[in-house]
């Protein structure tokens, strides 16, 4: 066998096979990763409804507890941030309100969504929340847009410009867990793109991967540079 690959052409597609093979084993992960991610919901959705206090404090909190709550008189205050439906995935505004948190929770001060309103019309109505689970307070990215304290919008967990919006003093809301609606559903985050579509991409990029791989070889095997010798 003889083999004399053309030397810009196989730098090219080397490049190309290394960016191929990342993205599928990326999206490998992804579905892994997901699939765990549900697993773990599900599993908090079985367990039955706490009392706040139990589950933020005598019990180990974990992410998806449902717990029971009675809401406190509705506050004026609020702060609104940006998120999507359980039930449908639609755009829209989470409302949430201060209130008393349970001794054990730093700052004394926890955030409770007590609605959604949807971003365009067709979304429907303002929905009210009526039941809860305990929820991490959705952290910022590398492209989250910049909260407004003023109009009193966000777009991630902001400590500080929530304070500020809800003229609270500056520390006193906790960043460890806020009340967030429960419908037994696991975020949008995680089913928008459910794990079957990771691994469709999955297979995608390493198909055109070995795709690259075959038209690479046959075209040397035209060009004569690859082929097997007759002894």
């Amino acid at each position: 066998m003889h083999f004399r690959p053309m030397p810009i052409l196989t730098v090219l597609t080397l490049a190309a096979l290394a960016f191929l093979l990342t993205l599928g084993v990326w999206q490998s992960q992804r579905m892994a990763w997901k699939e765990a991610e549900l697993q773990r919901w599900q599993t908090a959705a079985a367990n039955p409804a706490r009392d706040l206090d139990e589950a933020l404090c005598a019990d180990e909190p974990f992410e998806g507890r449902a717990v029971g709550y009675s809401p406190e008189p509705e506050s004026r205050a609020n702060v609104r941030v940006y998120g999507r439906a359980l039930d449908d995935n639609s755009p829209g505004w989470r409302i949430f309100v201060p209130a008393a948190a349970p001794a054990c929770i730093e700052g004394g001060i926890m955030l409770v969504e007590t609605g959604f309103q949807p971003l365009l019309e067709t979304g429907g109505a303002f929905r009210a929340v009526s039941a809860w689970r305990i929820e991490r307070p959705a952290e910022p990215g590398p492209f989250t847009p910049p909260a407004d304290p003023a109009e009193r919008t966000f777009y991630a967990f902001d400590r500080d410009g929530m304070a500020q919006a809800l003229d609270l003093e500056p520390g006193v809301l906790s960043d460890s867990w806020w009340l967030a609606e429960n419908t037994g559903e696991p975020p949008a985050f995680l089913t928008a793109t459910p794990p079957e579509r990771h691994f469709a991409y999955a297979v995608t990029w390493f198909g055109m991967a070995a795709a690259l791989l075959a038209v690479y070889l046959v075209f040397h095997g035209v060009r004569g540079r690859l082929g097997w010798r007759r002894g």
